[in-house]
C-alpha cells in the first residue's frame, strides 16, 4: 500500500500564479467555471474518478462548454497531469453536495479527477466490464465494500503512479493554499455519488 511519505518536490511540482508546472504536467484550458473563489478559499480538496474511457476523453468532456461540468486536475494512469482550470476559479465538479455545514462545494473547493472506470460488472468468463463496455482482467480490479453500501462490489484498481501523484498534488496545494479539508466526492453527496470508491486508499 502506498504511503504519504511521496511528495511534490520528488515530482519537481511547482505551482505559480495558480498555474502548476512539473514532470508530465500540461494544460489544456476549460471555460467552464462560475470565476474566481472568494477570498480566503479554497479550503478544501474533492477527489472523484473519471468513469471515463481514458484521460484524454474524459479532458475533453471537462473542457467542453456544452457539457457544464470541469474540475481543476486530472491524473491519468502513468501518472500524468493534465490541468483545466486555475486554482483560483471555481470549477464545476461537485454538483449538490455538503459537508460539515457547508453546501455546494464547489465554491470552496478545489476538484482533482482521477482515470478510472469506477465500478465494475463481472461477465461471467473471467473478466469485468465497465459501463462505457471496457473490458478488464482480474489484476486490473478491486473487491470491496464501498462506504455507503453493505455488500462488496467490483471497481478499477487504481495505480500506483496515480495513487502517488494525487499525494504529492494533495500535500502541494495544502501547503500553497492552506487547504484543511481533504474528501471524496461519496462524501459530499452520499446519495448520488460513489467516487473514488474503495479501490482509493
Amino acid at each position: 500500500m502506498p504511503t504519504l511519505q511521496h511528495n511534490a518536490s520528488a515530482d519537481n511540482l511547482v505551482i505559480s500564479k495558480h498555474r502548476l508546472s512539473g514532470s508530465d504536467v500540461s494544460f489544456t484550458p476549460s471555460s467552464n467555471t462560475s470565476g474566481p473563489f472568494k477570498d480566503s478559499f479554497p479550503d478544501t480538496i474533492v477527489i472523484h474518478f473519471t468513469a471515463g474511457s481514458s484521460l484524454s476523453s474524459s479532458v475533453n468532456v471537462m473542457t467542453n462548454p456544452n457539457n457544464k461540468v470541469s474540475a481543476h486536475l486530472a491524473v491519468g494512469r502513468q501518472g500524468e497531469i493534465v490541468q483545466m482550470l486555475p486554482f483560483n476559479k471555481i470549477g464545476w465538479h461537485a454538483g449538490k453536495s455538503s459537508w460539515q455545514g457547508r453546501t455546494s462545494l464547489n465554491q470552496y473547493s478545489l476538484g482533482i479527477e482521477l482515470d478510472n472506470a469506477g465500478e465494475l460488472t463481472p461477465n461471467g468468463e473471467g473478466f469485468y466490464t465497465s459501463w462505457f463496455g471496457g473490458v478488464y482482467e482480474s489484476s486490473d480490479v478491486f473487491k470491496g465494500t464501498h462506504r455507503n453500501q453493505t455488500a462488496p462490489r467490483y471497481w478499477h484498481r487504481y495505480t500506483e503512479a496515480q495513487i502517488m501523484r494525487t499525494f504529492s498534488l494533495c500535500q502541494l496545494l495544502c501547503r500553497q493554499y492552506g487547504i484543511t479539508c481533504i474528501v471524496g466526492h461519496e462524501e459530499i453527496a452520499p446519495d448520488r455519488k460513489v467516487d473514488p470508491g474503495p479501490a482509493f486508499p
